[in-house]
């Protein structure tokens, strides 16, 4: 198959290509050499159009949801509900959603267990934050890197394999962690002489479990504690 110019599409803005254009997590620096006003007057309509779409979306009441309650959950006691994502944002944004729901209209204590860096996105939203370590821009950088099932003689050579182990480990203790522990999982140090006390916050022990698949540990964590689990794989766009 006859490989395409990129600069067919580009034109009339040539890209400046350089060696180090590629990032190692995947990304693409790219660099527009035009010096004239051509580009401008062609963006600066749509941004503007994008931008008074966004006022306008701001200033537009979200109308109230006519959904009611199904029977079957009205009287239910409030449960503490785990919610475990490993992944990006996008990944988490749509259990933030979820946990809201579970949150205000059937008032359940919900926990979201994911990467330290949305800490401050689950909390914002008024749910409980725990940590599951791991930093999602390095697994999305390996994931890049090593697309098959098999990782490249690069990355083994570089030692990523043996990272991601380490990693992945964290994160799966973490989700064990994530359902019984007190605090939000940031400053864990075993309790390893006697008295010595654990992480002080408000005790929690899961009572279901929701997750998304690449959390993996979320089915043994609810077979260990014999409770029900649910694992949820968003399909972009449809939400």
């Amino acid at each position: 198959m006859p490989q395409l110019n990129s600069q067919v599409f580009l034109d009339p803005f040539p890209l400046a290509c350089c060696p180090d254009s590629l990032k190692d997590d995947g990304r693409i620096n790219i660099n527009i050499n035009q010096k004239t006003r051509r580009l401008s007057s062609l963006l600066t309509p749509a941004l503007r159009a994008q931008w008074t779409a966004i006022s306008t979306e701001r200033d537009t009441a979200i109308p109230p949801s006519h959904y009611e309650v199904p029977e079957f959950a009205i009287g239910v006691p409030p449960l503490n509900i785990l919610i475990q994502i490993i992944g990006s944002r996008g990944d988490v944004q749509p259990f933030i959603a979820l946990g809201k729901i579970l949150r205000e209209r059937y008032k359940h204590r919900v926990r979201v267990a994911t990467h330290p860096t949305f800490k401050g996105f689950v909390e914002e939203n008024g749910l409980e934050f725990f940590s599951l370590g791991g930093d999602p821009s390095e697994l999305m950088a390996f994931m890049v890197k090593n697309p098959g099932l098999m990782p490249s003689s690069d990355s083994l050579r570089a030692g990523d394999v043996t990272k991601r182990r380490k990693d992945m480990w964290e994160m799966l203790l973490g989700g064990w962690r994530a359902c019984i522990e007190p605090g939000d999982g940031m400053s864990y140090q075993p309790a390893i002489e006697r008295g010595a006390r654990g992480p002080v916050g408000r005790p929690f022990v899961a009572d279901a479990i929701i997750a998304n698949p690449p959390s993996f540990g979320h089915i043994h964590c609810a077979e260990r504690l014999g409770v029900p689990v649910r694992t949820l794989a968003w399909i972009y766009g449809s939400i």
